[in-house]
């Protein structure tokens, strides 16, 4: 997500007149570093951000850039290194795949605008990019489909045109089902007119983290999640705690009491939250209206015996599967004891819960690391 919005943000810089090349992985078989949606920006001076391997492709992408600069036709270009072993030690690759990357110009570039939207709007949506087509296929290479729901679709080219009725159903159908079920991919459609592939990528706004108390140790939890790309709002009753000049980092800093906060700061879906403000009375009115919201997690600072006691004395009968959103004593067991350490091991959970992990060691998980 950061790296996203630091392309968004050297995009945004860029002088008029100048144009810049966006290299996407698309497509990866077997091993590779980084997953279909990794990006990087390469400006006309050959400076770029983001990556789109561990490093051992960097260097051939810019120089293929530079042909995309100047004739502001999309490509995809592909590494495999499965085959033939010399192929891994001249890329300086350190694992066996296939990886497709699509280069294409940046200026009057539709895909930085629909970017924007999802994280301002904090909306979901989906991309479905041409990334393989034949001779006689009527798309042009990064012809592309913007979704924001089944009814609610944008095309770069013109849909009364297009000679392939039954294929386009079926393709906006797929798009659909990747933006409902958070999934991307690349997918091969079957057609008269040939074969055409598209890689389907689900945006989400940054995660929004709530965190309730604005001591000493929620300073570096509110960093460390900035880090990180997250949106960071700051809500504590103490505006002498709770101010831009203690959480420079913070988007937003709210000074209320848990009563008096808006319904639809509880909302978002996409939104995580910690507890941490050091009051029993002030945690169990935060943490009853947390229960009954759309926070994918809730974090809860203190002994786990204190927790419990918060929810007999709210009514935990009440709330059923939201339950399992609590996560207290907040954090993964690192052996945490200073204000940053407690910062990562919360954070850390915070994302392994996200992306559905356990938070162990890598090296005792069976399979890909992705």
């Amino acid at each position: 997500m950061k790296e996203l919005q630091t392309i968004l943000e050297t995009h945004s810089a860029l002088n008029a007149g100048k144009n810049a090349v966006l290299a996407t992985v698309v497509d990866v078989q077997g091993s590779s570093y980084r997953l279909p949606g990794a990006r990087m920006l390469i400006d006309e001076s050959g400076k770029s951000v983001g990556t789109v391997s561990g490093g051992c492709l960097e260097a051939d992408v810019l120089e293929r850039a530079k042909k995309v600069l100047v004739n502001n036709v999309p490509t995809v270009i592909t590494y495999d290194t499965t085959q033939n072993e010399d192929s891994v030690f001249g890329l300086g690759m350190g694992c066996r795949g296939v990886v497709r990357i699509l280069l294409e110009a940046a200026s009057d570039n539709r895909l930085f605008e629909f970017w924007r939207e999802c994280f301002e709007q904090r909306t979901r949506g989906a991309i479905a990019t041409l990334i393989s087509t034949v001779e006689d296929f009527p798309l042009p290479l990064g012809a592309r489909v913007f979704m924001r729901s089944e009814e609610n679709f944008e095309m770069t080219f013109d849909r009364v045109n297009f000679q392939i009725k039954d294929f386009l159903q079926t393709f906006l159908t797929d798009t659909f089902a990747a933006l409902s079920e958070n999934c991307s991919g690349a997918k091969i459609y079957e057609s008269e007119r040939g074969s055409p592939e598209f890689f389907i990528e689900v945006i989400n706004p940054p995660i929004s983290l709530l965190l309730f108390g604005a001591g000493y140790d929620a300073l570096p939890v509110a960093n460390f999640a900035k880090n990180l790309g997250w949106r960071v709002s700051v809500i504590d009753h103490r505006a002498a705690w709770a101010n831009a000049e203690r959480f420079a980092s913070a988007d937003e800093i709210i000074v209320s009491g848990v009563e008096d906060l808006d319904a639809n700061l509880f909302a978002d879906e996409n939104s995580v939250a910690v507890i941490m403000t050091h009051n029993y009375e002030r945690d169990r009115e935060i943490l009853r209206r947390l229960l009954g919201s759309s926070v994918r997690y809730i974090g809860a600072l203190g002994p786990k015996k204190r927790t419990e006691r918060l929810l007999a004395e709210i009514g935990e009968k009440f709330y059923g599967k939201q339950l399992v959103k609590v996560y207290a004593p907040v954090g993964l067991d690192i052996g945490a004891e200073t204000p940053e350490e407690i910062a990562l091991a919360i954070i850390a959970e915070i994302q392994s819960v996200l992306a559905n992990r356990q938070g162990g060691f890598l090296r005792e998980r069976d399979g890909g690391i992705h």
